[in-house]
């Protein structure tokens, strides 16, 4: 790279010596002639040459002083390097020179091309130094001033302060001046510390409250503004020392704390060997100390998962820590499960081990997570199959074996058929199994697997299932493989001794007994039944809809047909696409408009409307009669409505109160509990609905006080019952029979002649609300048990769900508590905030899940560092659609706060490498200046001085290697 020049002299022939000698080494000069004037063009500014020669000669016969207009071209001129080339030199006006901003001063006679290269090398070094020197010394400057430590200089002969930064008259209460009034000395806590300043010591302090606080200071000697001074730098340790001092009482509570701890504590040697147990570890292990002594930790344990206990033992090794699950090892079928906690090395070739017996709640925590996984399989799931289908997959991919089957009775035919199989699909051969399985069915007495659990209603394991002499499907399966099996019982209800159907699970691997998993799979299996029970119940549901002769419909909140049954059509003759173009207003007669009108706005009320009567309309223009029962949507968005054409019903009325073999047969056909009492409360009907809801036999009741019998059976519905006739007025009730184990619903119409009472069975509706309000508590138990924020907003961005972390941390957020209505919330931050935020949401809202890092500290009144990852991912319906956007925010503040350390630590070691480098070049360039001095001079000088020169010569030249080497490393560094 071709290098600039400028040289000042009012000779040519001087500049001309000097181009010739710069020429050789590829340096272009520019030759300045007789320059008189201060000023400089803009364009040999902006040149920025590297070098700037002066022939000081020329500054002899300039009308400028010599050093004043060395400090101007410094200043003009500031990246270039100033070579003073003199006639005569001596240390005085080198120094002279040197102050004013040149780099270096050079004889004429030592001008000499041979040395010319190391000349502009050390001339360009010393610029860069000043240059980095008075960089390094305003950063040491801010450094002082806005370190948060406390920092001050004193005078190392009488402690006086010199100079203290605001961090030391924060801590220590003082304003400067005050503390400029005081000595070291008086901050010393008692008149044992006084003069006692010893680097890295620590020593009590008073602050001006009177506090005393403990001190941790770090001193170096230093010379400030000519006088011999200590900087010391102070860090408040007095948390760290108490902490200390209570170590000591902390370990006299140690051994109570391993002795007497709930949980099992063991140490061991780097073998595994142990070495101590506590008390606890006898009953975990069901082993005295003395029988635990020297065992290892591998006889005693084995890991979950089929882990290799040696694996999992060079893992600790390697980590120095563990945390996981273990099985005891025990000679009987029951398992126990612990949590297993390791550390190692709490003292050399010592680790520590903690087991806690977590056998229950771990069962518990399988059993809900194969539960929450069925649960949420199934919940589109309409008929038996589809539900069976979904349980053998999820218990199929809980436990990992391959084939699961779900066997249930034929009580009429007296057998159990397979309902349900479900096959790894990467396993070809049990593919082919369950293929070949369908249809297959087994006598309840008859030899089989299923069997053996149906018989016994308990669980089976078995062992080389291929060779079993209950196995009769070999056939289907390979010889060659070692089958295990273990079959279920499903009971009608936890506890129940009703079995209902049995669970198969096949694998083609060799499995030891697993009481563990037999007791996850017993315990879901026991809330099975009553899950198939309602899914019967929800498709007889389904089919009571399409195949009901009274007419179901559903009504949006306008009034329109949004639904109905075929029913509408077989009786109205409209078509199901005529009825939803309607309201069902629409087809009431005129004369029963005013009353239904009035019944209608009741039920968009939120009242259920029971047994209204009124004339519909049929296609061909005629009029039937309905009595109708409509119950409003929760929501407020629908309503449901149930209409049973009462038509002929009404015509034969007088009929049916003349004959009552008549009215016996209708009430009899109805699927509702009928009950007639008269004016005395005595039981003139009872029909066989009402014997199967209430299992009271007619023939146990006609006659009857009915008050006294229902006393007994359901002090609500006698009660009931008795305020409707005095009220003379309609009544209903919803109650549970606990004798019965239903719910059910009662309507008492009185009359003159006494009171009619209609029951009806609603135990299945009643589970599907109680089963729903179970699921949403687990979610809001499940979102709570994070300290991390969660939430949820709508496509309004009004929130849904919020765990209590979420909801905490927006109270503290806006100084006032919140819920699930944020509208005041929103108010109190600024435009820019939520904008920002609705962006994220919209980014969400169109289908893109994404993540930010965001500085939450900016929203918050009292500016505590906040910073947090929040992922964003979009809320679909079934249908696909965006409705909303689910929230997950994870706090990264202490992580940030540490890269932010480990940054202004390394910057402050280069800044301290630089100054180290230019302390040692400064007393180097002095050496240097007084050893080509002494050789120039004339003086005759001894042989002896001569050589001393010599060796001084020598040794400044290798300590300038070591400056070199210093530099080249500072350098490279950066």
């Amino acid at each position: 790279m071709l290098r600039k020049a400028l040289t000042f002299s009012d000779n040519q022939e001087t500049i001309d010596q000097i181009e010739q000698k710069l020429r050789s080494m590829e340096i272009s000069t520019l030759g300045i002639f007789a320059v008189t004037e201060h000023t400089f063009s803009k364009s040999l500014i902006k040149s920025k040459p590297d070098f700037i020669f002066v022939d000081a000669s020329y500054f002899e016969t300039s009308e400028f002083n010599i050093f004043s207009q060395t400090e101007h071209l410094s200043h003009l001129f500031g990246s270039s390097s100033i070579i003073i080339l003199c006639k005569i030199l001596d240390s005085t006006i080198q120094r002279n020179f040197i102050q004013a901003g040149a780099q270096d001063c050079i004889l004429w006679n030592d001008f000499l091309q041979s040395d010319i290269e190391k000349n502009l090398f050390f001339a360009r070094e010393r610029q860069i130094l000043r240059s980095r020197f008075k960089k390094i010394a305003n950063d040491y400057k801010q450094l002082f001033d806005a370190n948060p430590l406390p920092m001050w200089v004193y005078n190392a002969e009488n402690g006086q302060f010199i100079k203290v930064n605001d961090a030391a008259c924060q801590k220590y209460g003082y304003t400067t001046k005050e503390f400029y009034q005081r000595s070291i000395h008086d901050l010393a806590a008692s008149s044992l510390d006084k003069n006692v300043i010893i680097s890295d010591h620590v020593v009590t302090h008073l602050t001006k409250s009177g506090e005393v606080i403990y001190v941790e200071l770090t001193s170096h000697p230093t010379i400030y503004k000519g006088t011999d001074a200590v900087l010391v730098l102070a860090h408040d340790v007095t948390s760290r020392v108490k902490a200390e001092q209570e170590k000591n009482v902390a370990s006299k509570q140690l051994f109570l704390i391993f002795e007497h701890s709930s949980d099992a504590i063991l140490l061991t040697d780097s073998e595994g060997k142990i070495l101590e147990s506590n008390s606890t570890s006898e009953e975990l292990f069901n082993a005295s100390k003395a029988f635990l002594q020297g065992k290892s930790l591998e006889e005693i344990v084995k890991p979950e998962f089929n882990t290799p206990f040696v694996s999992l033992w060079e893992k600790f090794h390697t980590i120095g820590k563990h945390e996981g699950k273990i099985s005891l090892k025990s000679s009987h079928n029951d398992t126990k499960i612990a949590s297993w906690r390791a550390l190692a090395n709490i003292r050399e070739g010592i680790h520590l081990h903690i087991f806690n017996d977590v056998t229950e709640s771990e069962l518990k925590a399988r059993e809900d997570e194969l539960n929450s996984r069925i649960l949420s399989s199934i919940k589109d799931s309409f008929t038996l199959k589809s539900t069976l289908n979904a349980i053998s997959n999820n218990i199929r991919l809980f436990t990992g074996w391959e084939n699961v089957e779900f066997w249930l009775p034929d009580s009429q035919n007296q057998v159990l058929f397979l309902a349900s199989a479900s096959a790894n699909p990467n396993n070809a051969q049990f593919v082919n199994f369950a293929e070949a399985s369908r249809n297959r069915t087994r006598g309840f007495k008859e030899k089989s697997i299923s069997n053996n659990s149906w018989i016994s209603r308990s669980a089976y394991w078995f062992s080389d299932l291929y060779h079993h002499e209950s196995f009769s499907r070999q056939e289907l399966l390979d010889p060659k493989l070692d089958y295990t099996a273990v079959s279920i019982p499903i009971f009608e209800a936890p506890n129940s001794e009703q079995i209902v159907g049995i669970i198969i699970l096949i694998t083609d691997q060799k499995v030891s007994y697993d009481s563990y998993l037999i007791a996850v799979l017993s315990k879901v299996a026991g809330s099975l039944g009553n899950l198939i029970e309602k899914v019967k119940a929800r498709e007889e549901l389904s089919n009571l809809f399409d195949y009901s002769a009274d007419l179901i419909c559903i009504a949006d909140k306008n009034g329109y047909l949004v639904k109905t049954n075929p029913a509408f059509t077989n009786v109205l003759g409209f078509s199901a696409e005529e009825l939803k173009s309607k309201k069902f207003i629409d087809l009431i007669h005129p004369e029963d408009l005013e009353t239904s009108s009035h019944q209608i706005a009741k039920l968009y009320q939120g009242e259920i409307i029971r047994a209204h009567a009124n004339r519909y309309q049929t296609k061909a223009g005629t009029y039937r009669h309905f009595a109708w029962v409509a119950v409003p949507d929760p929501n407020g968005k629908q309503v449901f409505v149930i209409g049973r054409d009462v038509t002929e019903l009404k015509a034969q009325t007088d009929l049916i109160l003349k004959n009552a073999e008549q009215t016996r047969n209708m009430l009899e056909s109805i699927t509702d509990g009928f009950i007639s009492v008269d004016k005395s409360w005595n039981v003139n009907y009872w029909n066989a609905s009402a014997e199967r809801i209430l299992g009271i036999a007619k023939e146990e009741v006609l006659n009857q006080n009915c008050l006294v019998l229902l006393q007994d059976l359901s002090p609500k519905l006698a009660t009931m019952i008795e305020e409707a006739s005095q009220k003379h007025t309609s009544l209903f009730l919803e109650t549970y029979l606990s004798k019965q184990n239903i719910w059910i619903e009662s309507t008492a119409y009185p009359s003159n002649e006494g009171i009619s009472v209609y029951i009806r069975d609603i135990t299945l509706a009643k589970e599907h609300s109680l089963a729903i309000a179970t699921m949403q508590k687990n979610l809001e138990a499940i979102i709570n048990a994070t300290t991390e924020l969660i939430w949820s907003v709508d496509k309004e961005y009004n929130l849904t769900i919020a765990n209590k972390a979420y909801v905490d941390m927006l109270s503290d957020l806006v100084g006032n508590p919140i819920n699930l209505d944020t509208s005041s919330a929103r108010k109190s931050l600024g435009e820019a905030i939520k904008a920002k935020w609705y962006a994220y949401y919209e980014r969400c809202m169109k289908g893109e899940p994404h993540s930010v890092i965001e500085d939450l500290a900016t929203y918050h009144p009292s500016g505590k560092r906040l910073r947090a990852i929040v992922n964003f991912n979009p809320i679909y319906d079934h249908q696909g659609n965006v409705t909303g956007v689910a929230c997950f925010a994870k706090d990264i503040s202490e992580l940030t706060q540490k890269m932010e350390t480990i940054d202004q630590q390394s910057n402050q070691l280069k800044e301290i490498a630089w100054f180290q480098s230019h302390a040692v070049r400064q007393p180097l360039a002095k050496i240097l200046g007084i050893v080509d001095f002494l050789e120039v001079t004339e003086a005759a000088l001894d042989e002896e001085t001569m050589q001393l020169l010599t060796d001084l010569k020598g040794s400044a030249q290798e300590l300038d290697d070591v400056v070199k080497t210093i530099v080249n490393k500072a350098q490279r560094n950066d």
